[in-house]
């Protein structure tokens, strides 16, 4: 695997994973189907709060990446995730900042990171999650082989470093633990701080799943 540090850029399979497999495995990165569960505020209807944080997110990093996944759509409305964060501002700032820091101050290797991401994305039937991070999987180094087949129960995983930071994802995600000759592994490859950073990855991305799932994203 090759590929760069996160901070050079921005963010178990199961029988209920099928309707994901469905959908996320078309190669679609296109725009994200509107919720009925979200309210569409426009930049006029904000409140203070919900401007500054709406500013933050529409002005920030994640914009260099808006042809992967849009930030907000013609109108101005955030996509999905990043218009549930408006709903509570004081929460909503604490993730959109823990967001930034996982996909920008990170010292993983992206491919380390988007592999984990879309890990996540199936064990949560997540298709949105699966979209906005395909082709940035694909653009980071991770193989067409390995996206194809994270589908399935025996996923291609290229070399030991990929078949670490998968074993480490889907053990904390169908175990709640990982074992430990795979945590000194990773912990081997990028240190203890990485181990640490590859569990925020993870635990971030499950919270943005939880998000579009709960409102229908």
């Amino acid at each position: 695997m090759t590929g760069g540090t996160a901070s050079n850029t921005e963010g178990g399979t199961s029988g209920s994973a099928g309707e994901a497999k469905r959908q996320a495995g078309n190669g679609s990165s296109g725009p994200v189907s509107p919720s009925v569960r979200l309210p569409r505020l426009t930049p006029e209807e904000l409140t203070p709060d919900q401007d500054t944080l709406y500013r933050t997110i529409v002005g920030g990093p994640r914009q260099q990446h808006a042809s992967f996944f849009p930030v907000a759509d013609e109108e101005g409305v955030l996509s999905g995730p990043y218009r549930a964060m408006l709903l509570s501002p004081g929460v909503g700032t604490a993730l959109e900042r823990l967001g930034v820091a996982v996909r920008y101050r990170s010292e993983l290797p992206l491919w380390a990171r988007e592999l984990a991401i879309l890990t996540v994305a199936v064990h949560t039937d997540c298709p949105v999650e699966w979209r906005a991070h395909e082709e940035l999987a694909r653009s980071s180094g991770v193989p067409e082989e390995t996206i194809r087949s994270l589908h399935t129960e025996t996923p291609v995983l290229s070399g030991q470093e990929a078949r670490a930071v998968y074993g480490f994802v889907t053990g904390l995600l169908r175990e709640n633990r990982v074992a430990e000759s795979t945590f000194r592994e990773v912990e081997a490859l990028w240190s203890t701080a990485g181990v640490f950073e590859l569990v925020v990855t993870a635990g971030y991305y499950q919270i943005i799943a939880f998000v579009n799932n709960a409102f229908e994203v």
